[in-house]
């Protein structure tokens, strides 16, 4: 937090900005000073170009700091960027939207996702229903609830397959993952992903 106030102080009129998508702007930086902007925020572990990918999770902050969510979000989204810690695989995912909320109130707004991720209470434990084809774009969709929900320790799993099954059926590298899901349906993710003994 220090260091990206010292970098709004330096290159931004000490200006930043938080977005939806939980990323920070530096808002009105000289064109000239963005490689040393850029050096720097190398220099801090700042610099991991994913926006927009797989690994720029929207989060809400779950169980571990919400005393309204059903399950914990955050140790999810963190399986889940372990899962895919290379940046060549997630560019060759493409685009696509990845969110998860504790509870209904869809702080993290998982319905809009391409692929959403629910925390639900089953009887005192934790699970998450996955919701798959969300839009929060021009052409706005709910997503779909996939099915029954999985226990944490499958998430990474589920989201695996659920990746896999996309690139085995997508027609081309330029196939988005929403474009495949829309042309393919729920059913031909449903039964590859329940296949499993989760």
């Amino acid at each position: 937090m220090d260091a990206v106030a010292d970098l709004a102080d330096h290159y931004s009129f000490g200006e930043l900005r938080t977005t939806h998508e939980q990323n920070i702007v530096l808002a009105d930086v000289r064109q000239s000073d963005l490689p040393a902007l850029w050096q720097e925020l190398k220099d801090h572990g700042f610099d991991t170009a994913n926006i927009g990918y797989l690994t720029n999770i929207i989060s809400c902050p779950g169980g571990d700091y919400c005393s309204l969510a059903n399950a914990k979000s955050l140790p999810i989204a963190e399986a889940i960027q372990r899962r895919f810690d290379d940046l060549d695989t997630v560019y060759n995912i493409g685009k696509l939207d990845l969110n998860i909320s504790g509870c209904m109130n869809a702080c993290g707004h998982h319905h809009v996702a391409h692929i959403g991720i629910l925390g639900v209470d089953k009887k005192g434990q934790e699970f998450y229903q996955v919701t798959l084809g969300g839009s929060s774009n021009h052409d706005a969709t709910i997503g779909d609830i996939l099915g029954p929900s999985f226990a944490a320790e499958d998430m990474a799993d589920v989201i695996e397959e659920i990746i896999n099954i996309y690139l085995d059926n997508r027609q081309s590298a330029e196939e988005t993952f929403l474009q495949a899901y829309r042309r393919l349906g729920i059913d031909t993710f449903k039964e590859r992903v329940y296949a499993k003994a989760y």
